[in-house]
């Protein structure tokens, strides 16, 4: 593995450099307004230099900022010796559990992720766990260490020498990272906010029984643990290094996408509010660095970086597609036309994004003998996409009647392109990417495209388009069983639309799925009238015209 002298390194990590958030021997939690901590009485303690801290025998007081938010009170943090809290005598067997559970392999593991993994969604501060880790496993957050062990698992035949040896037991490992992971938050630090996203990133251990509510759950702790950090805040103008302040962005950034997606792919509330949260926008000056000691750039790292920062742009719209459409108030307004106005803005700040997008972050994007991550960044274009049509799409089956003939139809054009470029999107997905990381909402995703797919099939209004999308449902369905082999997200997607969503409905729907392999591979015609004729009595049009499940017995 890489030790620390082989990495390219901004600023040099020294644990003496004053971190709040990864001091080596301390945790520290933020005193909030409404606490009992006053924040008018700590203008009035004496701080002493050089990390303004006013020091107790049990604990000390640190201030971060003199104007918190330009108040005339400080920013202030409660900060506590790691000894005192509970669990911490379970620190060093934590460690040994852990690697025990992956030796000897560790090392490889860890090469592994920092060649295909970090490269691919660089949210951790690489160069310190370096140089810790080169130490000693001992050196690093046990749940951390676990959490890189166990999403490195996923390329374990990538590595020559472990391609030709049994992997270790992913249950285990995973059951002695939750362990660690509880017991770290004790004693918070930004490591056991690391763990926990790459935890959550790591593919269910049952893709038919995914335990949404478990993950959502971890997600409301990660949520919670990182406001005790003051992830919620503005740390630009913090008195902590320079590096601990790109790595809390980067971590902020990461828990809001964490939140959005996760609340989207179950049906939840989001659960962070523009109100509560100060975090500026990302920037690719917030990574670090992505050029060799001898100034070339590595270019897999660069475009790591710039395609975080294009996921969080993403997830800000996909926060306003939510706010506007799914909220439990917005929910009940079903007057297509007023949706219709709401979602085009919505629209054209999504296809600008896309139209935008680098070429480096395009799917045609071809890098020699290396996986390519684009997959997810595109596949969570379509999701978006979807969300907001959808919800047009199911308006139009529920009441008040829309008789606007130009809403109808565009809206209907709309869906029909959206869900042909999303299949097509799919269907020629490459093996490098298949095999790449996927965000953890992917697997939604590629479910989300054939449920939308039976929407529009149960939606149409003509014979040629139901045959439409009837054959493009099994020929979707029949594209993920032959990509599933070599993505997983895709085996959730089709065990999930063949388990669940369509479960029930083959008869209704003419669609047979046991017998996907019979699809022909010709060509579809793509084209049919989805247009509403002007002179179409409106009057005579009912419900049933839009749901044609509903009008059968």
């Amino acid at each position: 593995m890489p030790d620390a002298a082989s990495v390219p390194l901004d600023v040099q990590f020294d644990e003496t450099d004053a971190s709040l958030g990864l001091a080596p021997s301390n945790f520290s939690e933020l005193y909030g307004l409404t606490s009992d901590m006053e924040p008018i009485l700590m203008r009035h303690r004496p701080y002493d230099a050089p990390n303004q801290e006013f020091r107790l025998e049990t604990h000390s007081i640190r201030k971060v900022l003199q104007s918190d938010q330009g108040m005339e009170y400080p920013l202030t943090f409660h900060v506590v010796h790691d000894s005192k809290a509970i669990g911490y005598q379970l620190l060093q067997s934590e460690h040994d559990n852990i690697e025990a559970c992956v030796a000897p392999h560790g090392p490889r593991l860890m090469d592994l992720f920092w060649r295909i993994m970090h490269p691919s969604f660089p949210i951790l501060h690489r160069q310190g766990f370096v140089q810790k880790y080169a130490q000693s496993y001992q050196s690093v957050s046990a749940p951390l260490l676990g959490a890189m062990y166990l999403i490195a698992l996923g390329w374990w035949d990538y590595d020559r020498e472990l391609s030709n040896r049994s992997m270790p037991d992913a249950t285990s490992l995973r059951k002695l990272i939750l362990q660690a992971i509880q017991n770290s938050y004790h004693r918070p630090k930004l490591a056991s906010i690391e763990a926990m996203i790459l935890l959550l990133q790591c593919k269910p251990e049952d893709p038919l029984n995914p335990d949404h509510t478990w993950n959502w759950g971890c997600t409301g702790q990660l949520i919670c643990i990182g406001q005790a950090l003051g992830l919620h805040l503005d740390a630009s103008s913090w008195s902590i290094p320079d590096w601990e302040k790109r790595l809390r962005k980067r971590l902020s950034w990461a828990i809001y996408m964490q939140d959005k997606w996760t609340a989207l792919a179950h049906g939840r509330p989001s659960l962070i509010t523009d109100d509560e949260w100060m975090v500026v926008d990302l920037d690719i000056s917030d990574f670090e660095s992505y050029t060799s000691e001898d100034g070339e750039v590595r270019v897999d790292s660069l475009s790591g970086a710039v395609r975080v920062v294009q996921m969080v742009q993403l997830t800000r719209i996909l926060s306003d597609v939510m706010r506007t459409f799914y909220t439990l108030r917005a929910s009940k307004n079903q007057d297509t036309s007023y949706l219709y106005s709401q979602a085009m803005p919505l629209l054209g700040l999504l296809d600008a994004w896309h139209k935008n997008l680098p070429k480096s972050l395009q799917m045609n994007y071809e890098a020699i003998s290396r996986l390519c991550p684009n997959g997810y960044l595109s596949l969570a274009f379509y999701i978006v996409r979807i969300t907001i049509l959808r919800r047009l799409i199911r308006s139009t089956a529920l009441e008040p009647l829309c008789l606007d003939v130009d809403i109808l139809t565009h809206t209907r054009t709309l869906a029909h392109e959206t869900a042909q470029e999303a299949i097509t999107f799919v269907s020629r997905l490459r093996p490098d990417h298949l095999e790449a990381f996927w965000y953890f909402a992917s697997p939604f995703g590629f479910s989300l495209v054939g449920s939308f797919t039976t929407l529009l099939l149960v939606t149409s209004r003509s014979e040629p388009e139901k045959t439409l999308w009837r054959e493009n449902l099994n020929r979707y369905l029949w594209t993920l069983r032959l990509m599933s082999k070599a993505c997983g997200p895709m085996k959730y997607a089709v065990n999930r639309l063949e388990g669940a969503i369509l479960k029930g409905m083959e008869h209704a729907l003419s669609i047979n799925l046991d017998d996907l392999f019979m699809v022909a591979a010709s060509p579809l015609d793509l084209t049919f009238a989805n247009t509403f004729d002007s002179f179409e009595n409106l009057a005579n049009l009912d419900l049933s015209n839009f749901d044609w499940l509903s009008a059968q017995p």
